[in-house]
């Protein structure tokens, strides 16, 4: 006799879609992993035939060589046409570079696409016989403490640097390049636990006729010349203006002979604090772009290497609302204009010894590192004027010895502070460095940094540092 038995047809049901699901979710995963595995065989091979040194080097378009090739060769079966028609990857090294430059060739050989790691390793360790800020770095110096000095001994390899070039494709007038860069100064990182920072990512389309369009962030449009300095603040707050931000850049190069002028121009973020406290970037509150520009020369004067002129600047604006209790009750109540005026120099004297630096004028620059950090006086209600400047001698007395000396000021217009606001900083330096090998440099430095304070003491830090790159 058959026996039967009750089934409860709700628990079964959820038993078979749960097992559906299981097996739907075990068939993804060996999908996802044949994936995984066809592509790892594809660069694997890709690698294996760049690396084979029995392939023979592919001729470049346009070479004397191939242009000296009978009519004839080009009449080749077609079977054979077919096969040469294959693309090829080639890893190339450089002989001034530790890194390798992967190029992917169209079927004539020449370069469709080019991927150029580079980047270095970078230890930095200082001691500063008073606080600065920012400490692993130097802007200014902080005030004393009861007054007494205080001094601090930092170490990092934050300045670590990764940064990748890519060129091409390309077409008969328009070249495709661009560039990614980041180190390790990202915030909320720790002194053995730091986060990674975009320096530069951008896009460059540069026209046969000297016609270029750049997307992306990059350096001030403004900036010229920047000072060689171990110390990563590069004289900012101490002189120099300027440091990275997204922009559109538009710009024409006219050579004349040896000589040659560039125009350019860019509409630029622009990036403020938070003075109301309204939790609202003053800058963008403005509801504009900052405008930038730079008017370049560069000629041959001295020596056969150029020497480079320009005058440059920057347009913007912050607003401020009205607020109460950190809440915005007016919106857009007050603007401050941003300005700068900039001339800068790179002047070759000899063939191991160039001077370089800037003189600038302006108001509200704080997030361009003028003013010592210091852009509006909320009491006052009043932009901070300032005005500044740096100078450096470079010289190579040795092939792989380089020494610099240098000077920098920021000197902030006394009347638009309020007692206790930083009204002169200025920076004296002296640099070495010397490569070990072609790809690691030592160098030392010593740093002379003075920050006034108004209607208060002086603050004097005397910084030393060393540091350690591996190039690549």
């Amino acid at each position: 006799m058959f026996k039967y038995r009750a089934v409860n047809v709700k628990k079964t049901s959820q038993k078979i879609g749960m097992i559906d699901h299981i097996r739907r979710r075990s068939m993804k995963l060996a999908w996802n992993r044949c994936i995984i595995l066809m592509l790892g065989i594809g660069l694997l091979g890709m690698t294996a035939r760049a690396a084979d040194p029995v392939q023979p080097a592919q001729p470049t378009s346009g070479t004397a060589e191939a242009a000296k090739l009978p009519a004839e060769a080009s009449k080749q079966p077609e079977t054979t046409t077919a096969t040469a028609a294959k693309p090829t990857v080639g890893i190339n090294k450089q002989s001034d570079s530790v890194m390798p430059t992967l190029t992917v060739n169209q079927p004539s050989g020449k370069p469709f696409f080019t991927l150029k790691p580079y980047g270095y390793v970078k230890l930095d360790a200082s001691y500063d016989t008073t606080r600065a800020q920012i400490g692993d770095y130097a802007l200014y110096v902080l005030p004393k403490i009861n007054g007494e000095n205080d001094n601090e001994f930092n170490m990092t390899a934050r300045e670590t640097r990764l940064g990748l070039e890519l060129m091409g494709p390309d077409t008969e007038d328009l070249k495709t390049t661009g560039k990614i860069e980041v180190d390790f100064y990202g915030p909320s990182g720790t002194a053995n636990s730091a986060n990674l920072r975009m320096r530069l990512g951008y896009l460059d389309l540069a026209h046969s006729s000297g016609f270029a369009v750049r997307a992306g962030q990059d350096w001030e449009t403004f900036v010229t010349v920047i000072p060689r300095t171990l110390n990563l603040a590069l004289l900012n707050d101490s002189g120099q203006l300027g440091i990275r931000r997204p922009q559109l850049r538009l710009s024409q190069e006219l050579p004349m002979g040896s000589t040659k002028f560039t125009a350019k121009i860019a509409a630029a973020r622009p990036i403020g604090e938070d003075l109301d406290g309204g939790g609202q970037d003053d800058g963008a509150d403005s509801g504009a772009p900052a405008f930038q520009y730079n008017a370049l020369l560069e000629t041959p004067l001295l020596t056969a290497k150029a020497s480079k002129f320009s005058f440059s600047g920057v347009i913007g604006r912050d607003t401020l609302d009205t607020t109460v209790s950190n809440k915005v009750v007016t919106t857009d109540e007050q603007n401050y204009n941003v300005w700068a005026m900039i001339g800068s120099a790179f002047l070759p004297v000899h063939q191991k010894i160039a001077l370089q630096g800037t003189l600038w004028t302006g108001a509200n620059l704080d997030t361009y590192y003028g003013g010592i950090g210091q852009g509006i006086n909320i009491t006052k209600q009043t932009s901070i004027s300032a005005k500044g400047f740096w100078v450096q001698v470079m010289t190579d007395p040795l092939e792989n010895l380089n020494w610099n000396l240098g000077y920098g000021l920021d000197d902030p217009n006394d009347d638009d502070l309020s007692k206790g606001n930083r009204s002169r900083n200025n920076t004296i330096f002296t640099s070495v460095y010397y490569k070990l090998t072609t790809a690691v440099t030592v160098g030392i430095e010593y740093s002379n940094i003075t920050t006034a304070y108004l209607q208060g003491d002086d603050a004097t830090d005397n910084r030393f540092q060393g540091s350690m790159i591996y190039k690549f």
